[in-house]
């Protein structure tokens, strides 16, 4: 890549430092803006470009080439280089033998988590936009039950963070367990349980149709990162867990 594209990259997309506490995973992220996306930087940084996604909007394609640029960015980290993260029938990217991955964006930040899966059998990670609280007054029938309205109405936690939450934590379970599971569920599947603002955990149970496939049994804790901007989470299943669960 050149000097100039170099730098039209750089400007494009801010790249943070990788993040090890997701441990054994990694997670690179950055931040972009929109209105400095080139097609050309999918040539230039080598990342492969769908058919279907030449022909989306210019949004959707820089999205696409963050998630993928971060996920070529984790790839390296482990030594492996030129991989293209293709994707599924149902979108779900398709990860190297012995790791497991997962991709996330807003409309100006993505993220990717990466792990061997001598580590991790199940890694999801999700990032949303804070709703406003007008938005979450008027969303939450549809993404979290009365229990769980309660439930964060009894914390400190305000509903509008408290909802963003929820929705990225139902997202990242679906990310990861939809590799067991090869259908689609529902916000219900998973229901909030607990939240914890001090540790930043979220708790959640599971109906029978999404945990009998894993063998989860018990409640999970999704843990989460938080500012005014964004509500980032990600769940983990070690082969341990995996193994003892379905023993």
């Amino acid at each position: 890549m050149s000097k100039t594209a170099q730098k039209a990259l750089a400007e494009f997309i801010c790249i943070a430092p990788v993040d090890q506490r997701l441990n054994p995973a990694v997670l690179m992220s950055g931040s972009f803006k929109l209105e400095l996306f080139d097609d050309a930087f999918f040539s230039q940084a080598a990342i492969h470009l769908p058919d279907t996604i030449s022909r989306a909007s210019s949004k959707r394609k820089a999205e696409y080439f963050c998630g993928r640029y971060l996920a070529a960015l984790a790839l390296r980290h482990y030594g492996l280089e030129h991989f293209d993260v293709l994707a599924d029938d149902k979108r779900c990217p398709q990860w190297p033998a012995g790791f497991v991955g997962s991709i996330s964006h807003t409309d100006n930040f993505a993220a990717c988590a990466l792990a061997p899966s001598s580590g991790l059998s199940a890694l999801g990670i999700d990032c949303q936009a804070i709703l406003s609280p007008s938005k979450a007054e008027k969303l939450w029938p549809k993404i979290i039950d009365r229990d769980e309205f309660n439930i964060i109405a009894a914390s400190s936690v305000e509903l509008n963070y408290g909802l963003s939450l929820c929705f990225s934590a139902k997202e990242s379970i679906y990310k990861a367990l939809y590799p067991f599971i090869r259908k689609f569920f529902g916000f219900s599947a998973a229901k909030l349980c607990a939240i914890n603002p001090e540790q930043q955990y979220l708790e959640f149970d599971f109906s029978a149709e999404l945990g009998k496939p894993i063998g989860i049994e018990h409640s999970l804790r999704i843990y989460y990162h938080i500012d005014s901007n964004r509500a980032l989470s990600y769940v983990q299943l070690s082969p341990e867990q995996v193994c003892s669960q379905r023993s």
